[in-house]
C-alpha cells in the first residue's frame, strides 16, 4: 500500500496544487478551461492516436474487454437511473443520475494514473474505454434527457442526432485514425510523429493541474441527498459492476481486467456540470465533482491495491 500511495500521490499533489492556484489567485479561473480545452481536443487525441497506430490491430480490438466495461457501465447507468425514478425525479433528472455513476475522468485523472502504473501498454484498454463512454453512455444519456423534453421526437430518432454529434468529438476522430493506421499498417511521416510525441507527454501534468483548478468555487450545500447518492453510485457501483462482469470472461488479459476497475473508480468527468446547465442541473452536477474527487484518493488507491492481486 505504502509503494502505491507513493504512486498516486503526485497526481493528487498536482490537484492540490491547481485548486491553490486558483484558490489564490495567482491564475484566473477563465485560464483553467483554456488548459482543459487543450488536453480533450489536441494533446490527449495525439497521445491515443500515438498508441494505437502503433499497435498490430489484432492487438487492439478485444471484444471482451468491449463487453466487460460496456455492459458494467450500461448496468451501473441504468441503476442509478431507476434509483433517482424511485425517488420521483424526472426522466431528465434520473439521466444525469446515471451519467454521473457510468462515465469517468478518464481523460483528466485516469490517463496519468494508469501511464504511471502499467505505461504505454494500458492505452490499449483506456482508448476502448472511451470508445464505450462517448459512443455508449453519453448518446443514451442525451437521449433519454431529451426525449423527456422533446416528446414528439422518437427514442432512436434523438438517439442517432446524438451519437452524429459524438461522432466529430476529437477523441474519436484520433482512435478511428489510429485503429485504421493499425490496421492499414499505415506509418505517419517522421516530423509529424515526433508533434504527436511532444504533445503526447503535456497530457498528465496539465490535465491533473486543471481539475484541481475546476474545484475552486464549488459548494455543495443543500444537496446531501442528491450528491451522496451519486458519489456512492460513481466511486463504489461502477467499479463493482465493472468487477462483476470480470468474472463472465475469466480469460481478458489481467492488464486490461486492472485498467477497467481502475477507470471505472474514477470520479465523473468534469465536462458533467457542463451537461447539467444544459438541463437546469448544472448546481447540482457542479457540486458532486468536489466531494467525489476528493473521496476518490481514498476509493482509488484502495483499488489499485486490491487490482494489483488480480489475476
Amino acid at each position: 500500500m505504502s509503494q502505491i500511495l507513493f504512486l498516486t500521490s503526485p497526481t493528487f499533489i498536482l490537484i492540490i496544487f491547481g485548486f491553490l492556484t486558483v484558490r489564490l489567485t495567482w491564475m484566473p479561473k477563465e485560464y483553467i478551461k483554456a488548459l482543459a480545452w487543450f488536453i480533450v481536443n489536441i494533446a490527449l487525441p495525439a497521445a491515443l492516436f500515438k498508441a494505437l497506430s502503433a499497435q498490430p490491430f489484432h492487438e487492439i480490438l478485444n471484444v471482451d474487454y468491449l463487453l466487460v466495461f460496456g455492459c458494467g457501465s450500461v448496468f451501473a447507468f441504468l441503476l442509478l437511473f431507476s434509483i433517482a425514478k424511485l425517488r420521483n425525479k424526472t426522466t431528465t433528472e434520473s439521466a444525469l443520475f446515471g451519467l454521473g455513476a457510468s462515465v469517468s475522468n478518464s481523460l483528466m485523472i485516469g490517463f496519468p494514473i494508469i501511464m504511471q502504473l502499467f505505461g504505454e501498454e494500458a492505452l490499449i484498454p483506456f482508448a476502448l474505454a472511451l470508445i464505450i463512454e462517448n459512443l455508449v453512455i453519453l448518446p443514451l444519456t442525451l437521449t433519454l434527457a431529451q426525449s423527456a423534453q422533446h416528446k414528439g421526437q422518437s427514442f432512436f430518432s434523438v438517439f442517432s442526432k446524438s451519437l452524429i454529434q459524438l461522432v466529430k468529438n476529437p477523441i474519436i476522430i484520433a482512435i478511428s485514425l489510429g485503429v485504421l493506421c493499425a490496421s492499414t499498417e499505415i506509418e505517419s511521416p517522421l516530423i509529424i510523429t515526433e508533434v504527436i510525441d511532444v504533445l503526447s507527454k503535456t497530457v498528465a501534468g496539465i490535465s491533473l493541474f486543471a481539475i484541481g483548478g475546476m474545484l475552486v468555487g464549488l459548494e455543495v450545500k443543500g444537496m446531501f441527498k442528491d450528491i451522496s447518492i451519486i458519489v456512492i453510485g460513481k466511486l463504489i457501483i461502477h467499479p463493482l459492476c465493472v468487477f462483476a462482469f470480470i468474472f463472465l470472461f475469466p480469460t481478458m488479459p489481467p492488464l486490461y481486467k486492472q485498467v477497467a476497475i481502475i477507470l471505472a473508480c474514477m470520479p465523473m468527468f468534469s465536462i458533467y456540470a457542463v451537461i447539467g446547465m444544459k438541463y437546469q442541473l448544472g448546481k447540482l452536477c457542479s457540486a458532486v465533482l468536489l466531494p467525489t474527487t476528493v473521496c476518490c484518493f481514498i476509493t482509488i488507491n484502495v483499488v489499485i491495491w486490491l487490482v494489483s492481486h488480480l489475476k
